[in-house]
């Protein structure tokens, strides 16, 4: 470095030191300094390094400030798909990381963050000062061959980087979605480096979308060898020793209601009108955990899923299909063992006595969802008479629930119809129709009296346990989805705290609204994760003291759990039984939690990707749509017929000069006054598809 620029450098740090921490923008530090037009280029240069040095901070709008020698945080980070990053801390709020502001990190990276002290969103704001330690998850990528040589563009969510590629293998190709190792990042500046792992194929055939997620998340779908071994011994009727010490309900009026599709039943109701106009509800569950014992190596694979994973027609099962299809599945006509939970309601939907048995059980019908739905509108067919009254008994259910503040959701899923090419032929929202509503009243009802039976009836002798909980949402997240609806023009005051009843009342009265579907989903997002605990935590969504996961042990580890210890409890306990417990459930609920996350996270991929390939045939077409996100550079659109998300660049804006209002979520036009913001309706040109980069450009049109 000359003197000059020495010179340059001093009187750089020494003007933004006066302005006490507050961004300046680069044009007013040139004013300040008296920068020739002739020298503004250089000194534009220097600014950045400056930057890249660490010397001085660059913020959004090309503004730089003196570095904050505040507060430095350590976590784990999390980029979205739009460049951006939080960093979650083990205690406190998120840490919002802009994309000029992460460094070299890489998602699930451990790193260190500065915190900045002004803030200007909901979250406080920082950036990454060092990488702690790089993530051991698989790093995914797809390959590009430039002039220099190959490169990976890293698979979302990542930093919008290019990875160099710096060993070849074997028939490499542009398009190829490969497996990345030894990642290097010194600088910001320079890109990062690695070396091909393994070459996962090709995503241009549709067909190879579902083996393609599965090796990039992991997942394998065949069972290992030993859990093949154990199922030999397994026998798929049940024998005379298995019906002893069950209640038998096989001369019940019982039947199971599931999708069209589904293979394994592991779910049951029955319903009976007492002499006195009560009514006694049963819900009867496949007792997995009779079959499937604690330490097997069944258990233990069962354990490392933690959950069934449903990509379209595939299932990765939890259980193979001898236990979750033929065995455990309370198929019609056919002795069955369950776990059932039988309840006493009185006309108001109050539960004035149940009680958890084991059982034996022989399902009259087979229902599925439309069948019961059919019977329901009609008011005739098969077991009609029942059905009523089931219908009857979990609107009451579901109107007590709703007065206590239960919150209900109910945001459509992207249903796929996929053709022999394995490109969807058809999307349609999912519906929830009357007889859904029914069976999740009746689950969640089980669900609920069994951790109350754990919880209230067993306090005293402190029994292990896992729950399924949800803590209240974060104040800052409510904050911010009450100035949501204020700038969506709907006058709502904060209450505090909030309480469940808050919310569903908020989505109460946006119903008929024309942006109902986008606040349900922001209103989502300000919520907490549930999640599984060994400590008897609230659920705030549903408003419930008590709950936990007991009606799917087919496709959920927790739920057996759940079996298991209703069983171990239903018996005196001894001290050993306790603190063994006691130790092992927190571990058994963290892992369950983070295989539901790993599932949800492989289940929204194929969506996307499979979301992608049916709209790449529709290029040019025009579709309504509502703006889900505003940023500098464009707006998201949801397309409302498919239920999916493109980019509206601001490039493509022709009409005037669009300048973005961080605070109020908004792009505005500087000549035309035109507005673009969060809630908006749009109508829409899809313009371009990647399926390579996973991306959907839009135009706009009026």
């Amino acid at each position: 470095m000359n003197k000059s620029q020495q010179k340059l450098e001093q009187k750089i740090i020494a003007f933004l030191k006066r302005q006490q921490g507050t961004a300046i923008k680069q044009r007013r530090i040139a004013k300040a300094l008296n920068i020739s037009s002739a020298g503004y280029q250089h000194f534009k240069l220097q600014l950045r390094d400056l930057a890249d040095a660490g010397k001085i901070e660059r913020r959004p709008k090309n503004c730089y400030c003196i570095p904050m020698k505040g507060q430095r945080i350590t976590g784990k980070i999390s980029f979205s798909s739009r460049g951006f990053a939080f960093v979650t801390p083990e205690e406190g709020m998120d840490i919002f990381i802009g994309s000029y502001d992460t460094g070299t990190a890489f998602h699930g990276d451990i790193v260190r963050v500065e915190r900045f002290r002004k803030q200007s969103g909901k979250n406080p704001e920082g950036k990454v000062i060092e990488i702690v330690e790089r993530s051991e998850a698989p790093l995914f990528g797809t390959l590009k061959q430039k002039k220099q040589g190959w490169v990976a563009i890293p698979e979302m969510p990542a930093p919008p980087v290019s990875i160099v590629i710096i060993n070849q293998v074997d028939k490499m190709k542009s398009g190829q979605i490969v497996e990345l190792t030894n990642l290097v990042w010194e600088h910001p500046k320079f890109d990062p480096r690695a070396e091909i792992k393994q070459i996962l194929g090709m995503p241009e055939d549709p067909r190879d979308d579902v083996p393609i997620l599965l090796k990039m998340f992991g997942i394998k779908q065949d069972f290992p060898a030993p859990v093949i071994k154990e199922l030999k011994n397994y026998k798929t009727t049940a024998n005379r020793g298995d019906l002893q010490n069950r209640y038998d309900f096989r001369n019940w009026e019982i039947f199971t209601i599931d999708p069209e599709s589904a293979k394994d039943f592991d779910d049951a109701v029955s319903l009976e009108i007492l002499p006195d106009g009560n009514w006694k509800l049963g819900v009867h569950i496949a007792d997995v955990s009779h079959y499937v014992k604690a330490g097997s190596a069944l258990d233990r694979e069962a354990r490392n899923r933690g959950t069934s994973i449903y990509l379209g027609d595939t299932v990765v099962p939890m259980l193979p299909e001898k236990i979750s299809n033929e065995i455990c599945s309370l198929q019609p006509g056919v002795d069955k063992l369950t776990l059932s939970v039988i309840m006493t309601i009185d006309k108001f939907g109050n539960v004035i006595d149940y009680r958890i048995v084991p059982g034996i059980i022989k399902s009259v019908r087979r229902f599925n969802y439309r069948e019961v739905q059919e019977i329901i509108d009609r008011k005739d067919g098969p077991y009609h008479e029942t059905l009523l009254s089931m219908h009857r008994l979990s609107a009451i259910l579901r109107k007590k629930r709703f007065e206590t503040g239960s919150i209900d959701f109910d945001i459509p899923e992207p249903i796929f119809r996929i053709g022999e090419d394995g490109i969807p032929t058809e999307i349609k929202p999912s519906e929830r129709l009357d007889s859904h509503k029914l069976v999740e009243e009746f689950m969640l009802l089980a669900n609920r009296k069994v951790a109350e039976w754990i919880a209230v009836q067993r306090k005293r002798e402190k029994l292990p346990f896992v729950y399924r909980v949800h803590q209240a949402p974060a104040d800052d997240d409510i904050e911010y989805l009450y100035e949501l609806l204020q700038r969506l023009g709907l006058n709502y005051r904060k209450p505090n705290p909030v309480t469940p009843n808050d919310i569903r009342k908020i989505l109460l009265e946006i119903e008929n609204l024309p942006f109902k579907l986008f606040i349900e989903q922001i209103a989502l997002r300000s919520m907490s994760k549930a999640r599984y605990s060994a400590q008897p935590h609230q659920h705030f969504g549903l408003a419930f003291r008590y709950y936990t996961h007991f009606t799917s042990p087919i496709r959920r580890y927790p739920d057996l759990m759940v079996h298991r210890l209703i069983k171990l409890y239903s018996k005196p306990v001894s001290p050993e039984d306790k603190t063994y417990f006691r130790r092992s459930l927190p571990k058994t609920a963290e892992l369950s939690t983070e295989n539901e996350i790993r599932a949800m996270q492989i289940e929204r991929a194929y969506i996307k990707v499979k979301q992608i390939r049916f709209l790449a045939k529709k290029a040019g077409n025009w579709y309504n749509g509502i703006i889900t996100g505003v940023m500098e550079f464009g707006f998201f659109v949801e397309i409302s017929d498919y239920l999916v998300e493109g980019l509206v660049h601001v490039r493509t804006l022709e009409d005037d000069y669009y300048v973005f209002d961080e605070q109020n979520h908004t792009l505005k036009g500087r000549r035309s006054k035109r507005t673009f913001r969060l809630g908006d309706r749009v109508k829409v040109k899809i313009a371009s598809v990647s399926v390579k980069e996973r991306l959907i450009d839009l135009e706009w049109g009026e």
